[in-house]
C-alpha cells in the first residue's frame, strides 16, 4: 500500500503560485517532456497524468497499459494502493458530518459484541487517532496469512483483524505517538461500513464515487473494467498479479482512472454545495500537528498542499491537491517504483511556475549478450539464500531466494543496478573471464555470494 516515502517540500509554493498559461494541449506537452524519461529509462512500464491548473487540465499516456504494445488510455484502470486511506478518511468526514459519528468517539463503539479493541490505562483509541496514524496500532498485523506471498491482503478477513485486537497490547497512550498503519486504516473502512449495515464497496459506492461521477472507481470490477485494468509490474517488463481484498479493502483496495482521479481532485479543490463538499471539507482541515494531518489527508511542507501516494504489489500512484492555486496533479503508474513520487512533484512544481528541467537519469551502457552469459548460474548468499542469474531477451535477470524475479541494469560490464531498490550487484571475474562470485552492495552493506553453479 502505501510505502515510507522522504516528501520533498514544497517550500516554493508557499510563496505564491503562477500557473502557466495556454491550452491543454500546450500543458500536455510540457508534462509529456517530464514524464518520457521515465518510461525511456525503464523506470515504469505504462504511465497515466491528469493535471488541473486553474481552469484548465490536461491528460498523458505514455508506456505499456496491457502487455507489451497497448498503450494506456483514460479507460485504463490502476490500482491506487493507499490513496484508499483518503476516501476512508472522506467516509468518516461524511459520517461525522450527518452526526452519525463524532471523530473523538471511541472506535470500540463501532465493534461487534466480544471485540475488544487494546485499551492504554483508561485511554481509548477513537477514530480520530485511526484515521491520523496515531492509534498506537501495528503498521501490520502478526497473523497475516499470506503476509510474504504476491497476494498479502487477499486472504486477511474482518474475522482475524478482530481476533488480532482481541489480544493485542498496546505500548503507549493513543495519540502520543504517530505510527502508520494499514491495519488500523483497513479496520475502520470495515468499522464504517458496519456501522452503516452494509459493505465498504456499497458505502464507497453511495457516499462519494456516485455523487461525484466517479463511475470507474471500485474496488471489486465488473467484466468490462477487469478487460481495462493495466497489467500490474514488480520491475520495467516484469509482470505480476493484481492484489485482491478479502472484505478490508479500506487503506489499499480501491482502483480507479486518471479521469474519475481528476473528478475527485477537482472535487477537493471546489467541493460541492452539499452534504458532499461539507464531508470533504471536515476531511480537508488540519486535525493534527506535528506531522500535520487531515482525515487521511498528508500536509506538504507549503502548509497549503496535500498529498498522498500509494503502492500495491505492481502499482503506484501519487495524488498532490494545493487549493490557493487550484492545481492539482495525478499520477498512476502499473510498476511497483516510488520514483512516480518525484515525477509528481516536479509537475506541481512545474504548475507553480517554477524552471523545472525533466528528470535525467542515469545512463545504462550496453553490454554484450556473451557477456552477460556468463553470469548465468546460482550464487549463495547464505545457506537459504541464493540469486539465480538468468539471460532473458538480452535482459539480465536475477532472482533471490523466495523473492522475484527482477532485471537488473549495467553501469559496466561488471556493475549492475537495480531500479525498485537502492542496491546494485557486482560481479567478480577471474583472469580466465570466469564468473565466481557476486557482491551485493545495499544499504551500505557489502556481502559476497559465491557461485555454487553454472
Amino acid at each position: 500500500m502505501r510505502y515510507d516515502f522522504r516528501w520533498v517540500l514544497l517550500m516554493a509554493l508557499s510563496a505564491g503560485y503562477i500557473a502557466p498559461q495556454g491550452h491543454a494541449d500546450e500543458l500536455g506537452d510540457q508534462i509529456r517532456l517530464h514524464a518520457q524519461p521515465y518510461i525511456e529509462s525503464k523506470t515504469v512500464d505504462g504511465l497515466s497524468i491528469g493535471v488541473i491548473c486553474g481552469k484548465e487540465s490536461a491528460t498523458v499516456h505514455l508506456g505499456n497499459g496491457h502487455g507489451d504494445s497497448d498503450a494506456p488510455s483514460s479507460q485504463t484502470l490502476y490500482e491506487i494502493g493507499s490513496i484508499s486511506k483518503v476516501f476512508t478518511g472522506l467516509l468518516l468526514a461524511d459520517a461525522v458530518i450527518k452526526q452519525k459519528l463524532r471523530l473523538g468517539q471511541p472506535a470500540q463503539d463501532l465493534l461487534p459484541s466480544g471485540v475488544t479493541l487494546p485499551v492504554w490505562e483508561q485511554t481509548p483509541i477513537t477514530l480520530l487517532h485511526i484515521i491520523t496514524h496515531r492509534s498506537g496500532l501495528p503498521r501490520l498485523p502478526s497473523n497475516m496469512p499470506s503476509l510474504t506471498s504476491s497476494n498479502p491482503y487477499g486472504d486477511y478477513t474482518a474475522a482475524l483483524a478482530h481476533e488480532f485486537i482481541s489480544s493485542h497490547k498496546l505500548d503507549a497512550a493513543p495519540g502520543t505517538k504517530s505510527e502508520y498503519s494499514n491495519f488500523a486504516m483497513s479496520l475502520l473502512g470495515h468499522m464504517l461500513a458496519d456501522h452503516a449495515s452494509t459493505t465498504y464497496e456499497a458505502l464507497l459506492e453511495q457516499r462519494i464515487t456516485k455523487p461525484l461521477g466517479m463511475n470507474d472507481t471500485a474496488v471489486t470490477l465488473n467484466a468490462d473494467q477487469q478487460t481495462r485494468l493495466a497489467t500490474p509490474h514488480i520491475g520495467v517488463g516484469v509482470p505480476t498479479n493484481p492484489w485482491t481484498f478479502a472484505d478490508l479493502p479500506g487503506a489499499g483496495g480501491i482502483r480507479s482512472t486518471v479521469g474519475d482521479m481528476l473528478k475527485f481532485a477537482q472535487a477537493n479543490l471546489t467541493p460541492p454545495n452539499d452534504e458532499t463538499g461539507q464531508a470533504i471539507e471536515l476531511a480537508w482541515r488540519k486535525h493534527v500537528d506535528s506531522p500535520p494531518m487531515g482525515l487521511a489527508w498528508n500536509f506538504a511542507g507549503d502548509g497549503s498542499s496535500r498529498w498522498h501516494n500509494g503502492q500495491t504489489g505492481g502499482f503506484h500512484s501519487m495524488l498532490i491537491i494545493n487549493r490557493e492555486a487550484q492545481v492539482a496533479v495525478v499520477v498512476l503508474a502499473n510498476t511497483a517504483t516510488m520514483e512516480v513520487d518525484q515525477l509528481a512533484t516536479d509537475l506541481v512544481g512545474l504548475l507553480a511556475g517554477q524552471p523545472k528541467k525533466p528528470r535525467v537519469f542515469e545512463k545504462i551502457v550496453q553490454v554484450k549478450p556473451e557477456v552477460m552469459k556468463r553470469y548465468e548460474g546460482k550464487y549463495q548468499l547464505a545457506p537459504s539464500f541464493v540469486f539465480t542469474v538468468t539471460v532473458n531477451d538480452n535482459r539480465l535477470m536475477v532472482g533471490l531466494t523466495g523473492q522475484p524475479t527482477l532485471e537488473v541494469f549495467p553501469r559496466s560490464d561488471t556493475e549492475w543496478f537495480y531500479k525498485v531498490v537502492d542496491a546494485t550487484l557486482t560481479f567478480k571475474v577471474n583472469k580466465k573471464g570466469e564468473c565466481e562470485a557476486v557482491e551485493l552492495f545495499q544499504n551500505g552493506v557489502r556481502q559476497t555470494a559465491n557461485r555454487i553453479s553454472k
